[in-house]
């Protein structure tokens, strides 16, 4: 009976030990992973779900900013002056 409670025992210790060094390579490969992508370059950056992306705009002061703004080309008439 001992050596039962004793294999449990080591059962349940092996399971608290595993949980957080699963945490903490699943942390360090997540990080990795995120390097290695932004290394490459890498597009689906953009779209990922897991990834956020905060925008950073170098802008005057009193300038706006309007997000997800589509940006459209005005054609020059040669005789305007812009």
């Amino acid at each position: 009976m001992i050596v039962l409670l004793t294999v449990f025992l080591w059962f349940i210790a092996l399971v608290c030990l595993s949980l957080p060094a699963w945490l903490l390579y699943n942390s360090w490969n997540k990080g990795r992973l995120l390097n290695e992508r932004l290394e490459n370059c890498d597009d689906g950056l953009l779209t990922d779900s897991s990834v956020t992306v905060t925008q950073v705009v170098s802008a005057p002061m009193g300038t706006t900013v309007t997000e997800n703004a589509t940006l459209v080309a005005v054609p020059n008439h040669s005789n305007q002056i812009v």
